[in-house]
């Protein structure tokens, strides 16, 4: 288990977002494939509803705050 307490102490060394990235990176390895190629046969539109479903905040108010800062 040496490289796996290494990759810990990593990981505690890493910023937020760089964390973040890690855990994608996880999640993906460890998806199976048949999972993969169901997702891919979605619509368009369901996959950026299940890419979104996560946020925490309102993506429209988002975007809105970004035109104002344009203006």
């Amino acid at each position: 288990m040496k490289i796996k307490d290494q990759a810990i102490k990593e990981l505690e060394e890493l910023k937020p977002g760089n964390l973040l990235k890690v855990y994608d990176l996880i999640i993906s390895l460890k998806r199976r494939p048949e999972e993969e190629k169901r997702k891919k046969g979605l619509p368009a539109y369901q996959r950026v509803r299940r890419a979104l479903k996560q946020c925490k905040s309102s993506l429209s108010e988002d975007i809105l705050v970004e035109r104002e800062d344009r203006i």
